[in-house]
């Protein structure tokens, strides 16, 4: 019998946007496959952990909801601190939501970088 060593990996990833985008509904879809149509403001930071088992390793990702209104306060700093990747969430019913967005990422690359400077964080859009 062969001892098979997995390899565990565990990445902080952000969920970010203004309140009441669906950041919650999205994670609770992700991690628990459910949907509650009921609308509740996450205060402050609530978390998730979603764990991928792939071939010859586990994945555990580590979900940051974050509230809305957050980015306006001084705590998104310790709740960015050494995160891997961020979802910037935004309504496509309201447009000031993604108007929103663009602050969101100066947000984070304001108060984020790695030890030669850059930002961690790439802006992709589809």
């Amino acid at each position: 019998m062969q001892n098979h060593h997995l390899k565990e990996h565990l990445y902080k990833i952000l969920v970010i946007g203004d309140l009441g985008v669906g950041k919650t509904s999205i994670i609770k879809r992700y991690v628990h496959q459910n949907f509650s149509p009921n609308y509740r403001a996450t205060i402050g930071v609530d978390f998730a952990l979603k764990v991928l088992n792939l071939a010859q390793e586990t994945v555990r990702l580590q979900l940051w909801d974050i509230a809305g209104q957050e980015r306006f306060g001084n705590m998104t700093r310790v709740y960015y601190r050494e995160a891997m990747g961020a979802f910037i969430v935004f309504d496509v019913t309201r447009p000031s939501t993604f108007e929103a967005v663009t602050r969101w990422k100066e947000d984070l690359d304001a108060k984020l970088s790695l030890s030669n400077g850059k930002h961690p964080f790439v802006f992709r859009h589809q």
